[in-house]
Order: C-alpha cells, then structure tokens, then sequence
C-alpha cells in the first residue's frame, strides 16, 4: 500500500499516524532514499566511512526535521539540501583540513586571504546567493545550483529531481538563464551590480 503513495502523500501519512505507525512510514520513506542519499554523500565525501556517518546524520536530521517539510519542492530535493547542508557544515567544522574540493564546495576563502578579502568574498556570495533566489523558483533554483555549482550533468540531475517535463533539467536551466538575463539586463539599466 505504501508503495503506491507518493513521497509527500507519505509524509501526509506520517503527520497523521500513530507514533508507531509513524516509525514504519518514515521508514519505508527513507528506504526509499537511502541509496540516493548514500550516492550523494560519498560524491561530497569521497570515502566510504565518512559517507556513511554522513548519512546517518542526514537521515537523522531528516527525521527531526520531517514537519517541517512543508511540499513546496518534491521531498528528493528537500533532502538533497539536507544532504548539501550537512556535507558544508561537516567541511567547515573540520578547518584548515579540508581538501580543495571541499574548500570549493562550502565556498570557504582561501587561509592566505585578507580579513578584508574574506569579508569582501563572503558579500559577493550572499548578494550573488539572495539574486539567485529572489530572481529563480525553486526548481529552477535547484537545478541551475546541480548543474553549475556542483557540475551533475543535466541527465543526472533529471534523475535525481524525477523531472517528468519532456527535456527534463534542460529546460529549467534555460528558463533559468533568460530570468537571469533579463533581471541583470534591469540591474545593468539601473546602474546596479552584484
């Protein structure tokens, strides 16, 4: 019977369950996951241990978090972000460590930048950040942060998102670069930058 709810309908069903039943459904909700999740987070880890840990940890968030899962995005992306945020804050907290992809990927500057530089860096990836997000919808936010900040070829990250429209990924990212056009057409015509 499960197998024939959608993601959301599922999380619908843990929301109304006993606690019990509650447990069995947010488990036959991660199982669906639970590969996904452990791909995604050795592809930010790169080892299989830490990988692992990872995602026990995301699934544990997950769990914590489930309410406030609102069905805005599909639930796959809504963990995806768990998946993400959680390989960041694990990267940052292990410091001067980090491998260069790692460095890439939670955006930390360089140990030999400046205060000045830092802060300068850090202004640049808010404002380009809050620009992204006030000019992109969810979906087209998701896809272009996949395909351009992480570089999952537009086929994945159909996969991963369960795009079910015809060029799948594709079309959100050209979507996504007209907006982007036009809104930094506008700024340009106002004299704004990033």
């Amino acid at each position: 019977m499960n197998s024939l709810l959608s993601d959301e309908e599922l999380v619908a069903e843990c929301r109304r369950a006993s606690p019990d039943a509650s447990r069995a459904l947010v488990e036959d909700l991660f199982a669906r996951y639970y590969d996904r999740v452990a791909r995604w987070c050795y592809r930010f880890m790169g080892d299989r241990e830490s990988a692992a840990d990872l995602a026990q940890d995301v699934f544990l968030k997950a769990h914590q978090h489930l309410a406030s899962f609102q069905g805005s995005s599909q639930f796959g992306t809504w963990l995806y972000s768990i998946v993400r945020n959680e390989s960041i804050n694990r990267m940052r907290r292990s410091g001067p460590q980090m491998t260069d992809a790692e460095e890439a990927l939670a955006d930390v500057p360089t140990l030999e930048a400046g205060p000045e530089q830092i802060a300068s860096q850090n202004s640049a990836a808010r404002r380009l950040h809050d620009f992204l997000a006030a000019t992109l919808d969810e979906t087209e936010l998701t896809v272009f942060t996949l395909h351009y900040g992480d570089d999952m070829p537009l086929d994945a990250v159909t996969r991963l998102l369960h795009l079910e429209n015809t060029s799948g990924a594709k079309a959100y990212i050209v979507s996504a670069r007209r907006k982007l056009a036009r809104a930094t057409q506008r700024m340009s015509a106002r004299g704004e930058r990033l």
